[in-house]
């Protein structure tokens, strides 16, 4: 890291990404007694999650178009209060308990969190793009991962903890962590001043963009797929898995919540291991995306075998395994390849379709639960396709070769 930026800095620029993971996994082991408390169907159930992480999706390009033109710490301040309001009004819905309005009010403030985590997430690595370069850039951007992973750890053990008292009091924590964020990125963090006020013809930049993705379009279609993609597999799994716990084990809502976060632990370790030993040239990137690729295939695959609780456990931390391999890789690529003046503009596009893979997962498996197999046959097309794409985009795989080992620190 550089010497000259603080640790904490860090931490608070971490808490963006973590506070948009919490925002849905946190619920997901709440999700099965939240439907029974509101009189919800499975489907129902499913857009609690989604009814946050769409608005979250749709959100993310304007607040990194807005952070390149006003400034990364400005747009920031604005989006968390959004997720403040949420919680209040999420809150008092869940007080409600069962009446007929309390599901629509719970609609709209997870609504207003989604909006306010869209403003905020993409903010993350555009911040750390502008503050570090090369290794040190990786490394942080490994760490970005590592609050994204923590996220999903510890948000379904809280999850797990909170049903203990009520469900509803999940909001009151979620408003204290934008809270605790909010108070951090106002007094705390100062940006370089990158960002220009002298705006630019839109026509010019969109003929910017366009040169880029023409020139690097062999890394950005597989760098958005697998995102897209990996995410969307990764929390319908995730919701499938609550609802499987669920009618299958009779053991407290603590351990459930340790199970699921146990898939989502093997996915932290191997984004902050794998970021610390890449280097930033292509080989290195592109054996991060084969070998994860083919990790989560093979978990796809162990799912088809038998439904039972066991070999789904085994099935989905594979799955996470191969995904904690190929996040970093992609985050560090995308670093490396896209110019300063658009890297707001690319990560937040970049981090919209993450969060509508994390959006449509729980919505579509609640649909395919009806029938388990063709789910997993679904699932097993879409992680396939991932994988054809890599085989399309790119003319040389270094597997027990070299290829043009270029260094991408210097694109």
């Amino acid at each position: 890291m550089n010497d000259n930026r603080p640790t904490y800095l860090l931490f608070f620029i971490g808490l963006l990404p973590f506070i948009m993971v919490i925002g849905n996994s946190m619920f997901i082991p709440m999700l099965p007694q939240m439907q029974t408390d509101m009189g919800l169907t499975t489907v129902e159930g499913g857009w609690l999650l989604t009814s946050f992480s769409i608005p979250a999706a749709l959100l993310v390009p304007f607040g990194g178009i807005l952070s390149d033109r006003y400034g990364r710490k400005k747009i920031a301040l604005i989006a968390l209060p959004f997720i403040i309001v949420g919680c209040v009004i999420s809150a008092i819905a869940g007080m409600k308990g069962g009446e007929s309005s309390s599901f629509q009010i719970m609609m709209v403030g997870r609504v207003f969190q989604g909006i306010g985590a869209g403003g905020a997430t993409p903010l993350a690595m555009a911040f750390i793009s502008d503050l570090y370069q090369g290794e040190q850039r990786n490394r942080a951007l490994g760490a970005i991962e590592v609050f994204n992973g923590a996220g999903k750890v510890i948000s379904p053990i809280v999850g797990g903890l909170v049903l203990a008292v009520s469900w509803y009091v999940s909001f009151v924590i979620y408003l204290a962590v934008a809270l605790f964020a909010f108070v951090g990125i106002k007094l705390f963090i100062t940006t370089d001043p990158v960002i220009k006020k002298d705006f630019e013809n839109r026509n010019e930049k969109t003929e910017r963009l366009k040169r880029q993705f023409v020139y690097h379009w062999r890394w950005l279609i597989p760098i958005l797929a697998s995102g897209t993609i990996g995410m969307f597999l990764l929390f319908g799994y995730l919701f499938y898995f609550s609802y499987l716990l669920e009618s299958t084990l009779l053991v407290s809502d603590f351990l459930n919540g340790m199970l699921l976060a146990l898939p989502l632990f093997v996915l932290t370790i191997l984004s902050y291991s794998t970021a610390k030993r890449l280097r930033s040239n292509e080989n290195q990137y592109k054996r991060a995306f084969i070998y994860g690729i083919m990790l989560m295939i093979g978990g796809t695959l162990l799912m088809l075998i038998d439904h039972s609780l066991s070999l789904f456990v085994c099935a989905i931390i594979i799955y996470s395994f191969g995904f904690g391999m190929l996040l970093p890789a992609a985050n560090a690529a995308l670093a490396s390849i896209v110019l300063k003046k658009e890297r707001g503009t690319v990560f937040s596009f970049y981090t919209m379709l993450r969060f509508l893979g994390v959006a449509l997962g729980p919505l579509c498996f609640g649909i395919w639960m009806r029938d388990i197999e063709q789910m997993m046959f679904t699932a097993l097309f879409f992680i396939s396709l991932n994988g054809l794409i890599l085989v399309y985009s790119w003319k040389c795989f270094p597997i027990g070769k070299e290829c043009n080992n270029v260094e991408m620190s210097r694109l």
